[in-house]
């Protein structure tokens, strides 16, 4: 019962097996010609490498983030710093009603 449901489900190889090929009058495939490609879609230079493929788009993705978020300001130049010359209790500046 397995074997039979092999054979019905078993895929057909691809390329014909160099060994296994017997043709009168013709020479065999090289394995050049047999693992041929073809024509293979140009991929950009930035695709060969995923890891730098990633960091290129995490570069990109900080880039439009700080279009939505505003970065948050450490270092503030004009903090309130207090009276720097004290508070003088003598001057009274207010209006008397």
């Amino acid at each position: 019962r397995k074997a039979s449901r092999k054979d019905l489900y078993q895929v057909a190889p691809k390329y014909p097996n160099p060994e296994k090929v017997e043709v009168s009058g013709e020479r065999q495939i090289s394995k050049v010609i047999l693992k041929n490609r073809g024509l293979v879609p140009h991929k950009a230079k930035i695709n060969r490498n995923p890891r730098v493929k990633k960091r290129e788009q995490y570069r990109k993705a900080l880039i439009r983030r700080k279009g939505t978020v505003q970065e948050i300001r450490t270092d503030e130049v004009h903090k309130y710093g207090g009276e720097t010359t004290g508070i003088k209790t003598r001057i009274s500046r207010s209006r008397k009603l």
